[in-house]
């Protein structure tokens, strides 16, 4: 049983209309600058290029990358720029 092209079509904009609500109101996302990942990776990167931490490359990237995943972790909403 096929279904009516108009009916398919009044189906699809009722949907879209609220979608397009949800999107608008759930938009729960961040500024970037409000980020403790994009503050950590600031400060981590600064750190390294002025030698601060005395920690070998390897283990000092090993370390960053365990602490961003963590950090991934705990985030619960996107960031836009």
């Amino acid at each position: 049983m096929l279904l009516n092209p108009f009916k398919l079509w009044k189906i699809y904009r009722a949907a879209s209309t609220v979608v397009a609500t949800l999107n608008q109101e759930g938009n729960m996302s961040k500024k970037l600058w409000t980020s403790k990942t994009f503050w950590f990776q600031v400060l981590s990167a600064a750190a390294a290029l002025s030698g601060v931490v005395p920690l070998p490359p390897e283990i000092l990237a090993v370390v960053v990358g365990v602490i961003n995943i963590g950090l991934r972790l705990v985030t619960d909403k996107p960031v836009e720029v």
